[in-house]
């Protein structure tokens, strides 16, 4: 077995349904499977959530735009940021929906519609307060004069950004408030703007007047909780990250373990250790503070953990050996340990547990 990724499609599929039901039947969702799917495998859970309904699927990257085309998937793609303005026309030329956030990148966009011979589809990016991405509202408005009048071009979308929807609702509002005010001055003045979109997973648990015409979910779709104050039961986590025991060994009073020597042993203690370590994933910082699973009890993580492999005292696991199952995300019994602990042990976010985890541990889907 060694170390693998099992992949639940069905509770990918459920957490599909559960945003269709909070935003009701008549809008559409874009599904985020930038990032590899946020580490959980791009194609099978593209083609399952295409499957599912997703309307469109969101990208970051003009390599997964390709892979995703090479797999035949023909759904609608939006490239959820910039690229470099030289790939614009391979873009283009593979049905890649584009942000829009400047005169340049729009510049940019006719002359390689012209070039490819064919109409580049776009969205125009307004930044309401995100500050990374997106033309200010009054800059906004004159490239959605442009657009209107650019026959190369076809506008299907105006979109902003919220950076705090998980922890800031105030803030959000306001930011909503903006952006709806500025799509409503731009249609009471004749401009014909098309889909709106702004919720992110947060926003769709927790600001349902910004649904607008479609919602971008992420983090949700893959069972992750996207408010660190509120925890979802309807979310179904996607990934089980699952490990061996690889070697046995007792160690006395007084010796240490891994580099460093940060972990000093106070009993005799047997310890063993795991195929994994930072190339894999796992989370540098948890060295000393994180456990795993085996055999449905914990073992806590001792001295630093390495490239390639961990150390866990499992000297409370009853009858424990080796090629014993080891769970490093995912449940076992009454146990559970999550993504979102594996981020606190690590001081860092649920986003960049997953994906980090390396293309070298096998994705194994199922459901």
């Amino acid at each position: 077995m060694s170390t693998l990724l099992r992949i639940d499609l069905s509770a990918l599929r459920s957490n599909f349904a559960y945003v269709r039901e909070c935003i009701g039947p008549n809008r559409e969702i874009l599904a985020c499977v930038k990032a590899n799917a946020y580490g959980h495998g791009l194609i099978p859970c593209a083609r399952t959530l295409v499957d599912a309904g997703a309307d469109v699927l969101g990208i970051a990257r003009l390599e997964e735009a390709a892979r995703l085309r090479r797999e035949d998937i023909g759904t609608r793609l939006l490239l959820l940021g910039p690229e470099s303005l030289a790939s614009t026309g391979y873009l283009l030329a593979i049905d890649v929906e584009i942000l829009v956030d400047s005169e340049e990148r729009l510049d940019t966009i006719v002359i390689a519609a012209k070039r490819v011979g064919k109409r580049a589809t776009v969205h125009l990016a307004v930044d309401t307060g995100m500050g990374r991405f997106g033309a200010k509202p009054d800059a906004a408005r004159k490239l959605a004069e442009r657009i209107t009048r650019a026959r190369e071009v076809e506008w299907a979308g105006v979109m902003t950004h919220f950076p705090v929807a998980d922890t800031d609702l105030e803030y959000t509002r306001k930011q909503w408030d903006r952006f709806a005010s500025t799509v409503d001055e731009w249609r009471r003045d004749g401009i014909d703007v098309p889909t709106v979109h702004a919720a992110n997973s947060a926003a769709i648990l927790r600001l349902p007047e910004s649904h607008a015409d479609m919602v971008r979910p992420g983090l949700m779709l893959y069972g992750m909780q996207p408010c660190a104050d509120q925890h979802d039961d309807r979310l179904r986590p996607v990934l089980t990250w699952v490990t061996e025991v690889a070697a046995l060994h007792h160690h006395a009073p007084g010796e240490t373990i891994g580099y460093g020597r940060t972990y000093q042993v106070t009993k005799e203690m047997l310890v063993a250790t795991l195929p994994i370590g930072y190339g894999d994933g796992v989370t540098w910082a948890a060295h000393n503070k994180g456990y795993v699973l085996i055999r449905g009890a914990r073992a806590p993580i001792v001295g630093r953990i390495s490239m390639d492999q961990t150390t866990v005292d499992v000297s409370d696991v009853p009858g424990v050996s080796l090629g014993d199952e080891v769970v490093v995300i995912g449940t076992r019994g009454d146990q559970v340990i999550t993504a979102e602990q594996l981020a606190e042990w690590g001081g860092t976010i649920n986003y960049e547990v997953t994906t980090r985890l390396a293309t070298r541990v096998s994705r194994v889907p199922f459901g």
